[in-house]
């Protein structure tokens, strides 16, 4: 699988497919002829090739014969369906990339019956602007050749992390769903800002603004939440008020509470 001849093959085109095909054009404009999508019909994968200058194939069969990398873009109770349409043509130089959530590599080579090597990954949509947060596992038919190739992909993408796959289900709760956590709070906190008198533009630009800035200083200073909160929280201040208030109304344990929700939900999807 030569880096310059590299061709991925996405079956399925839905959220988190167009996501990744948006990141990997934006990173590098020249993939997008090496990049096959296929639907069921949905018009998706059709948009995507004339939005993007993809390659928009009919069938599954088409994609899996043609891709060094098929990536496996479908919902986790079709996974079955479509993994026995192509299983023939997957032969042990392809690598397969499944995104479903809660579905382990095990079970991907127990359909497939092939020595092919089989990568699971979590992406989250961050993908979409090269900024995502990408975990993956490897399954037991992997080369070191193989597994570059696929990472340099995946890469492109965002961050990416190895992790065991006993902890994918947190995995997909924490950074898979996250985004979704995320702008439920962020949107909170924009409807605070309106209430307190600021324009919605305005309390959109201080909270977006301080969420990337508050992310970007933890990274670079490699500092824990507790001290960058302690260290803002001045004894008697705005934020000692405000935190005792978000404590006394349950925040922090609601928000563990919906990540132990989707970890739950994501071990039922498999």
């Amino acid at each position: 699988m030569a880096s310059s001849s590299f061709t991925l093959g996405l079956l399925g085109a839905g959220n988190m497919a167009s996501a990744m095909v948006r990141g990997w054009v934006r990173a590098d404009p020249a993939m997008a002829g090496r990049i096959l999508v296929t639907d069921r019909g949905s018009g998706r994968a059709a948009a995507l090739a004339e939005h993007h200058g993809v390659r928009h194939l009919e069938h599954n069969a088409e994609v899996a014969s043609e891709a060094d990398l098929v990536v496996l873009c479908v919902k986790p109770v079709d996974v079955e369906r479509v993994l026995r349409e192509v299983s023939e043509l997957i032969t042990p130089t392809k690598a397969i990339a499944s995104v479903a959530a809660g579905v382990p590599t095990s079970t991907l080579e127990t359909i497939l019956d092939v020595d092919a090597p089989v990568f699971r990954f979590m992406p989250n949509v961050g993908v979409q602007v090269g900024m995502g947060t990408l975990a993956y596992s490897a399954g037991r038919f992997i080369d070191t050749a193989a597994e570059q190739q696929v990472l340099e992909a995946f890469g492109l993408l965002g961050e990416v992390v190895r992790l065991e796959e006993r902890a994918f289900d947190a995995a997909t709760a924490l950074s898979g769903s996250g985004p979704a956590f995320l702008a439920l709070i962020i949107e909170a906190f924009e409807d605070a800002g309106i209430v307190s008198g600021l324009s919605y533009a305005d309390a959109r630009a201080l909270i977006l603004t301080t969420v990337t800035g508050t992310a970007g200083l933890m990274r670079e200073e490699d500092m824990p939440a507790s001290a960058l909160r302690r260290m803002v929280t001045s004894p008697g201040g705005t934020a000692a008020a405000g935190l005792a208030e978000m404590e006394r109304q349950g925040v922090r344990g609601a928000i563990i509470d919906g990540v132990v929700a989707a970890m739950r939900r994501a071990g039922e999807l498999g």
